[in-house]
Order: structure tokens, then sequence, then C-alpha cells
């Protein structure tokens, strides 16, 4: 093998040979070094027939189901399905752990090169290779006996941190026989999938070739954004990611509502600035919760009926809407203007009970059944609770 993408594989190796199989795979392998997985760590592993690596289970099905999906959780280099047991044998499933001193310096080399920013002072302390040497498919008839592919994955960890190299030196099928594929030609409507699995049906991450005919280019395919040789693709996979960015979640303290929403309750009633002050302390970019959208008021109202039926009566919750500037001119908090042709929630008499202008700020009264008043931003007597929100944020590494 003279790829520059390859690590050394096969008989001059420590390599294990998995016997010939069809939708086979090595069992568990008993690791010596836990592999950090997509916010998990595990301590075997499975190397499928079927093109991919798994974590806390075989993975021997052949349908190359579309990326996220659950209870899978796999490193699919070239999911399909592949028969090592055509004629006898047709095809190699090599595989070794290794800490040999010169693999992983290799390693450490590899992933600094590609990722020099973030992970310029990466060292490996650990290496697991495993190669489908020149395999075939399921259903091979004619020509297609004689079709071969021949891909790698090498797992790299630090112990904490993890990187997968996705390694290609040929690809001449795109599928077996099954899920309508064609046996002679390798070809067919499902090709298959490269990529990684989460097995939570959110979080993954799919090569841009994946389940297409651009399959066949991957020996001579780089990443335009990663240095590195001709047929690689580098991920990192401790950590979640969500197609092709990081998994993001609420941050700490904060609860999550639908699928974009961060809040956090505070029952304490603190004035109007102080509350917003409060609100950018406990999350970058924190602020108080604008209501946009009769959705979103109802969700809150439905939350307060429950989060306050044990506190003090008559306490309320700023919203973020206030008219200090300019008095009648409402603006939220994040200095977007209030539609007034939009939705509104006001309690009856609201904008006509101002006091001389003396009330600036918007607040949910809980006597009014969660309608809109306006009060005195600051006084001791009509301090309200309130609720933050914050932007997700990708996952934090413990690394």
């Amino acid at each position: 093998m003279t790829n520059a993408a390859f690590y050394p594989y096969g008989p001059n190796t420590t390599d294990i040979l998995d016997p010939p199989g069809d939708d086979g795979t090595s069992g568990a392998v008993s690791l010596t070094t836990a592999f950090p997985f997509f916010g998990n760590t595990y301590n075997e592993l499975f190397v499928n027939t079927n093109g991919d690596i798994s974590f806390g289970g075989a993975v021997t099905g052949f349908t190359p189901t579309a990326f996220p999906v659950t209870n899978n959780r796999v490193l699919a280099v070239y999911f399909t399905d592949i028969k090592t047991s055509n004629g006898g044998r047709s095809g190699y499933i090599y595989r070794r752990e290794t800490t040999d001193a010169a693999i992983l310096a290799r390693a450490t080399t590899d992933i600094q090169t590609a990722l020099p920013a973030d992970h310029g002072s990466f060292e490996a302390t650990w290496v697991y290779i495993a190669t489908w040497h020149e395999v075939s498919i399921f259903g091979a008839g004619g020509a297609g006996l004689n079709l071969r592919n021949t891909f790698q994955l090498v797992l790299i960890s630090d112990g904490c941190k993890s990187f997968t190299l996705f390694n290609y030196d040929q690809i001449q099928f795109l599928q077996g026989s099954t899920n309508g594929g064609d046996g002679t030609t390798g070809t067919g409507p499902n090709p298959a999938q490269v990529g990684i699995n989460g097995g939570d049906g959110i979080h993954y991450s799919l090569h841009p070739s994946s389940r297409t005919t651009d399959l066949y280019n991957l020996p001579t395919w780089t990443d335009p954004a990663v240095p590195g040789p001709p047929g690689r693709w580098v991920q990192r996979t401790d950590l979640a990611l969500t197609g092709d960015g990081p998994a993001l979640v609420c941050p700490a303290g904060f609860r999550e509502f639908g699928d974009d929403l961060c809040l956090k309750f505070h029952v304490q009633p603190l004035d109007y600035n102080e509350a917003i002050a409060k609100c950018a302390e406990l999350a970058p970019d924190g602020r108080l919760f604008n209501i946009r959208s009769q959705a979103h008021n109802e969700m809150l109202i439905g939350f307060l009926q429950r989060f306050q039926t044990r506190t003090g009566r008559g306490r309320g919750f700023w919203i973020g809407l206030t008219d200090v500037g300019t008095e009648g001119t409402f603006k939220w908090e994040d200095e977007t203007p209030f539609d007034t042709e939009g939705y509104t929630n006001w309690a009856e008499g609201a904008l006509e009970e101002r006091q001389g202008g003396e009330r600036d700020c918007v607040f949910m009264n809980k006597e009014d059944g969660w309608q809109w008043n306006i009060q005195k931003c600051e006084t001791r007597r009509e301090r309200n609770a309130f609720i933050c929100t914050a932007p997700k944020a990708p996952v934090a590494s413990d690394c």
C-alpha cells in the first residue's frame, strides 16, 4: 500500500484478520484505553463487515438509512452491504489496537497538521486501526465479482480527546445488490453512507459525498478546510456533533424549550435593571426573555402557572419591554423596536394608566392572568421576578 493517507496494515503488522463473512462482526473487542465518543466513553468496540465500527453493540444491518438515527452508535467509513466470503474469500478485514511509538508519533503529527489552531499541542497515546482491504459486495455477479473497495478507519485518542481518520484508497462499487442495487455494476439508488452517528437520533456528522455517486471520488477527495493527504476525512469524535458543527446545548442552569429556546426562571424579585444585569451575569449573551409571539406567551403562561403556585400573591415577571428612551415608543431589551401591529397581550387600561410617564417597564401580571402591565422600573415595592434567555453554545470540553 503506497497511499499516503493509510496507516500500515496487513500481514507485516500485528493485525488480526477476521474470517470471511456476510453481515458479520468481530464481536466485542476489549480496549486497553477507553475511547471517548460523542460525549461518552467505551471500553470495547465492534468492527463490522458492512464498513463500520460501532459502540455498545454490533451493527450488522446493511441499509444506509440517513443519519441521524437512534440506537446505532457508529463510525461508518463505508456502510453498505459488504461480503468478504464470495467464492471462499472476497476481501480482508484487518484490525489492531496499538501504542507503538512510531504510530503514535504519526497520529500526533496528523492531528496537529490537520487541526493546528485548536489541537496543535495534541499528543496521541492510543490508536486503533481497522482496514477493509479489497472487499466485495453482497449479491455480486458477472463483472461485479471483480469490484473491490479499500478503506480504513484510524481512531486516535489521548485519553480525553479523540479523533478519527477516514482513509480511502479504492472505490469501485457504491452498494450491494440489496436495497435496489445491481450486483453486476455495484450501483443503485442507495449508495453507501459515510459519517458518524451518535445513536440518539440527534447528533451526527456526514461526509459531503455520503449516499451519492461522488463516493467514487473519495480516494482523491480533499477537505478544503483541513490540511492532509488526498483520500482522508478528519473528524473530532469525543464531542457530539450536529451535522457539520458541534452539538449546541443550553448554558448550565438553563432549561430548553422547543428546539431553540434556553430559559432560566428567577423567582427572587429584582428591579428591572438589576434583572438585566443578572441575566448577563448568568451566561454569555444572557438577557431578559422577549415575547415575540402568541405561542411563546402561552408557553410561558402555562409554565408560570405551575412555577408560581406557591409564591407570593401578585408577583409578576419582567418581559424585557420598556419605553424608557421615548415615552410611548416601546423597545425590547435587545434594542429591536416593538411591533405595534404584531402580537400583544396588554391588560385592559394598561397603556392609559401611566401616571404621567413614571411607569416605563412591562411585566406579566399574575393577578391579571399574566397579561401585560406597566410599572416603574425601579422601586422596592414593585420589584418582579424575571426570565432570562441565552443562546445555545457548543458543549464545553473537559479536555
